[in-house]
C-alpha cells in the first residue's frame, strides 16, 4: 500500500553497492486459481522465472574494469529483485557487503532531504532459501522507514553465488505489509536463477 521512497529503489541501491564494491519453488497454495503461467526472462546467458505481472526493468553492463551487470526485477507494490554479476564478487563476504549496503543506505537517506526519511537501527540475521536450485545462506536485515509520520518495516535480503565462471549477488526487497504477495515472486525468481559462460 506504502509507496517506498524513490531513492530506495533499486537504482539508488545500486548506487550504494557502487560505494561498497568495490528449483523454482513457488508452492502452489500461494498462487491464485487464476494465475497466469510465469514469464521466462533469457538474456546473455542469465535466466530465470518471474511471475506474469513483474518485469525486468534494467539489464546494464557497467562501463568500468569490473564490467558488472545489473539487473533488475520489479513487482507490485516496490518489490524489487537487483541480481548483479562479476568474477570480482567472488573474494567478497556476504555479511560485510549487507552491511555496508545498509550503511550506504542510510546515508542516500540523510541525503535526500526532499524526502525526510529516517532509517532506524538495522537488525540482521541469517536466512536461508533456494537459489539456482541450491540451499544458499544469505543475510536478512530488518529496518523500519520513518516518514511523514509513518513508520514502514522492510526487510532486505542478501545471497551471493558461484556460478559458472562468475559470482552473482542478489538483494531483495519489499516493504513487510507486502512481503507475503512477494514472497512466490522472489522464490521463483532466485529458485530458477541460472547462468552459462557459453551462451554471452
Amino acid at each position: 500500500m506504502h509507496s517506498l521512497p524513490l531513492f530506495l529503489r533499486a537504482k539508488a541501491f545500486h548506487l550504494a553497492l557502487c560505494l561498497a564494491f568495490l528449483a523454482s519453488f513457488a508452492p502452489a497454495a500461494l498462487r491464485p486459481a487464476h494465475a497466469a503461467p510465469p514469464a521466462t526472462y533469457s538474456k546473455d546467458g542469465v535466466s530465470f522465472d518471474h511471475p506474469a505481472g513483474w518485469k525486468v526493468t534494467e539489464d546494464v553492463v557497467a562501463q568500468d574494469t569490473t564490467r558488472m551487470r545489473s539487473i533488475d526485477l520489479e513487482g507490485p507494490n516496490e518489490a524489487v529483485v537487483t541480481l548483479m554479476f562479476s568474477p570480482f564478487f567472488s573474494g567478497q563476504d556476504i555479511e560485510k557487503f549487507a552491511a555496508t549496503a545498509a550503511r550506504n543506505r542510510a546515508d542516500a537517506a540523510k541525503a535526500n532531504t526532499a524526502q525526510q526519511a529516517r532509517m532506524g537501527p538495522v537488525t540482521a540475521t541469517p536466512i536461508t532459501r533456494q537459489v539456482a536450485g541450491k540451499e544458499n545462506q544469505g543475510v536478512s536485515q530488518r529496518f523500519v522507514v520513518s516518514m511523514l509520520g509513518q513508520n514502514l518495516p522492510h526487510e532486505a535480503r542478501f545471497f551471493k553465488a558461484a556460478l559458472d565462471g562468475t559470482t552473482v549477488i542478489i538483494m531483495t526487497q519489499v516493504g513487510d505489509e507486502d512481503a507475503k504477495a512477494a514472497e512466490p515472486g522472489f522464490a521463483m525468481a532466485l529458485g530458477t536463477l541460472r547462468f552459462s559462460a557459453g551462451k554471452r
